[in-house]
């Protein structure tokens, strides 16, 4: 979505008013060409929008009857203001549906619609723990979690890896994630400090990305053994938290202030390793230090 040599223009004059006047105006010429190149793509992103809106609606009407007409009504519109953001989102980035050869592709494709799938669901979820209905909670979360092992699995079973794609899902990730906490704070189920750890993570990992990139130079995302490793172990751990309140009893109250600490202590390393990686990251960047050895996500390590 962003113009790098605009925005080198940009930081050259320092993010001068008029300089990023002229940068608004620029990007905003950007998307609208890349919507008239491509406009099969553009219907395919809003054809599927209204797809995610009427399951929104079926499933807020089934809440609505099996459970209590407000929560219906309060699922349907967190879900629609979800939604649609997202989908602007993407609009506004369509010019990186591309396949591996740079080819433009006309249609969002499967593992694309199952990443926003994953930030459609956490509407459902935040509702269902704050209303403490939480074997619907943990049902739903599995839901998810299956979403996000399947997107990437499949990209690269039917080679349908994209810019878009490689884009969209951290930062996907990392939205889901903060919400998924903030919710369990909210219903009372961890306590603040390791809420207060995975704020801090996810905080530095979006607006970090975001100050290097618009300041420094372009930042390449890609997955880490460790990161990958990382996210499988707390999805795990957030899944045992919400089944053990379902279960709840004897079991529970043995095992819930375990898996709240070990959440906490997961978290707290993952700050750290987030925040040197980062740290080395810019000293890289800025050609402080020099980019040698293998690389390990964004970051290359020397002396390996």
């Amino acid at each position: 979505m962003f113009i790098e040599t605009d925005l080198q223009e940009l930081r050259r004059q320092r993010f001068a008013p008029g300089a990023v006047k002229e940068y608004v105006l620029a990007l905003s010429r950007h998307v609208r060409a890349n919507w008239d190149a491509n406009p099969g793509a553009v219907r395919s992103v809003w054809s599927l929008a209204l797809v995610f809106f009427a399951v929104d609606f079926l499933a807020s009407a089934a809440v609505a009857l099996r459970l209590e007409p407000k929560l219906g009504v309060k699922l349907f519109l967190l879900a629609a203001t979800v939604i649609l953001p997202s989908f602007a989102g993407v609009s506004a980035s369509i010019d990186l549906l591309r396949d591996r050869n740079g080819f433009r592709l006309s249609a969002i494709n499967l593992p694309i619609a199952l990443t926003l799938l994953r930030l459609a669901m956490l509407p459902g979820i935040l509702v269902f723990l704050l209303e403490r209905h939480f074997l619907l909670a943990f049902s739903a979360f599995l839901a998810a979690a299956a979403s996000d092992v399947a997107d990437g699995a499949l990209a690269r079973k039917w080679d349908q890896c994209t810019p878009l794609g490689t884009v969209l899902d951290p930062i996907v990730d990392i939205v889901f994630n903060l919400g998924i906490f903030a919710g369990l704070f909210a219903a009372r189920l961890l306590p603040g400090w390791v809420v207060a750890m995975a704020g801090l993570r996810y905080g530095i990992l979006l607006v970090g990305g975001a100050w290097l990139y618009l300041f420094v130079g372009p930042v390449r995302i890609q997955p880490t053994l460790f990161g990958r490793l990382t996210g499988v172990v707390m999805s795990a751990l957030v899944g045992l938290l919400v089944l053990l309140h379902v279960l709840r009893g004897a079991l529970a109250a043995r095992l819930v202030p375990l898996t709240e600490t070990a959440l906490g202590v997961l978290l707290a390393a993952t700050v750290v390793q987030v925040i040197v990686l980062g740290w080395h990251n810019l000293r890289v960047m800025t050609g402080k230090v020099e980019a040698a050895g293998r690389v390990v996500g964004d970051v290359r390590w020397s002396g390996h």
